[in-house]
């Protein structure tokens, strides 16, 4: 009576259940691999596994913060090919982890950002911040 009693407040108190629903998405962004991750020298290229949008209710904001956060030692290259679309979460996102490297010592910077992706960053002048990439080898050689 006591599960019955808990789960049916859940699903008709509104804040609960948007809690439980975050903690569900939570939990499903940790679970599954949704970033790949190769090292080339002392860089740690993250990429997509598959097509994303960085926005409050994605489960790739976890992900991503997740693998910047386990780089302590370190550069970051955060391959951005398959985001079609960063929402102000997603940007906050980006400047928290560029945050945490240079906290660190270390450098992140940005690939293959999409024309939409690229002209937001411009936007909203965190590409002066951020060091944007076309080419992988490029910005693999701009670490030093």
């Amino acid at each position: 009576a006591t599960t019955e009693a808990f789960e049916s407040h859940y699903l008709i108190c509104d804040e609960c259940f948007e809690e439980l629903r975050v903690s569900q998405l939570l939990t499903e962004g940790l679970s599954q691999r949704r970033i790949d991750r190769r090292y080339s020298g002392e860089v740690a290229v993250l990429q997509f596994t598959g097509p994303v949008q960085l926005t409050r209710r994605s489960a790739e904001l976890t992900a991503l913060s997740q693998s910047v956060l386990e780089q302590k030692d370190t550069d970051v290259l955060i391959d951005l090919s398959r985001v079609s679309r960063i929402d102000s979460a997603g940007l906050g996102l980006l400047m928290s982890c560029y945050s945490h490297a240079i906290r660190n010592h270390r450098a992140l910077k940005l690939l293959n950002p999409s024309r939409d992706v690229r002209e937001l960053l411009r936007f909203t002048k965190i590409d002066a911040v951020l060091e944007t990439y076309d080419d992988e080898q490029e910005a693999l050689q701009s670490f030093g």
